[in-house]
């Protein structure tokens, strides 16, 4: 039984990671979700949040995604981000603050406004930042 898999991520700028993983962990539409080699063919789109990819090897690479897609095929698995950003390059207190904008945005705003889906979007990628930004200062 096949132990690790080939992961590509993907923005628009161009390929920022690959190689091959153990697992990889990301956020979609029903929330968290693992996948192992040898996981069936699946695609699904992708929310803002934190894409972990742990290598082989015991490290785990995280980065912030602000959503995309992901495929897995025939034991490798694409993820095509909008964008990707490493924790390390995150600014705490500014990733805070924004989280606290969002938070306080969409607090603000109906269910039904025509920019509540995209209000939703920026609280979730702020969320991930600021959980990402937290989690590497802890190190």
């Amino acid at each position: 039984m096949a132990e690790r898999f080939k992961v590509k991520l993907v923005t628009p700028t161009g390929v920022v990671f690959e190689g091959e993983a153990r697992q990889v962990v990301a956020v979609g539409p029903l929330g968290e979700f693992g996948v192992l080699a040898e996981h069936i063919n699946f695609i699904t789109s992708l929310l803002p949040g934190v894409l972990r990819i742990e290598r082989p090897d015991g490290p785990v690479e995280s980065w912030v995604i602000s959503g995309g897609l992901t495929e897995v095929k025939d034991g490798a698995m694409t993820v095509l981000a909008n964008s990707a950003q490493t924790p390390d390059s995150i600014d705490r207190g500014q990733a805070a603050a924004e989280e606290r904008e969002a938070d306080q945005k969409i607090s603000a705003m109906s269910f039904y406004d025509p920019e509540y889906p995209a209000a939703e979007e920026a609280l979730l990628l702020a969320r991930a930042r600021s959980q990402a930004a937290s989690a590497t200062a802890a190190r």
